[in-house]
């Protein structure tokens, strides 16, 4: 083989080579970013401002249907007999509350029924913490948490009471109240 030769094959396994890494690095970017994308689920999306509207548009209120939609977020901080729960993941109804990968935060992007006439929410049933801990099987109800009855002692001997905090203040009727975007929920006993 002469020297002509070995350089003409040196030089064409040099571009080979540098189309396979060219190659190898575009295709690790393009990874990166799928896998970024994919498993940052909604923390990227903001919360959008609220919408109501009515169908059909030019008919009469009468004769339309009103729907109030939003994005929101809801924080959640559950302590039972001092020990930290999580919510469960990718619970509920993705077109009303539900869970994803982010710990403790719960996603709302449904639709409220509003009067076509007053365009006020006639039904915030699906926003009412009692259906919340339904929607997400949160085992919470007004005397019990976790399986721990109001008078029950922790393991601790503590005796031990539910408790619901919103935004850091106590909600003695909490199962009927209803989540604004970027309430921040603790759950005690």
């Amino acid at each position: 083989m002469t020297n002509e030769t070995s350089n003409k094959q040196s030089k064409k396994a040099t571009r080979t080579n540098i189309l396979i890494l060219v190659f190898a690095l575009a295709l690790i970017i393009i990874s990166i970013s799928y896998l970024a994308a994919h498993f940052t689920g909604e923390s990227s999306i903001k919360s959008e401002e609220a919408l109501t509207f009515c169908q059909p548009e030019n008919a009469s209120s009468d004769q339309q249907k009103c729907f109030f939609t939003a994005h929101w977020h809801t924080q959640f901080d559950v302590k039972i007999c001092d020990e930290t729960k999580l919510l469960p993941y990718e619970t509920g109804d993705l077109v009303k509350l539900h869970t994803h990968v982010e710990t403790d935060k719960v996603h709302w992007h449904g639709l409220l029924p509003v009067d076509p006439k007053t365009k006020e929410i006639t039904d915030y049933s699906d926003l009412q913490l009692k259906n919340v801990f339904a929607q997400l099987k949160v085992p919470v109800i007004e005397n019990e948490a976790y399986g721990y009855k109001n008078g029950d002692k922790c393991p601790t001997g503590r005796t031990g009471e539910v408790k619901v905090l919103v935004n850091g203040k106590e909600q003695k009727d909490f199962m009927n109240y209803r989540l604004k975007n970027n309430d921040k929920v603790g759950i005690r006993f």
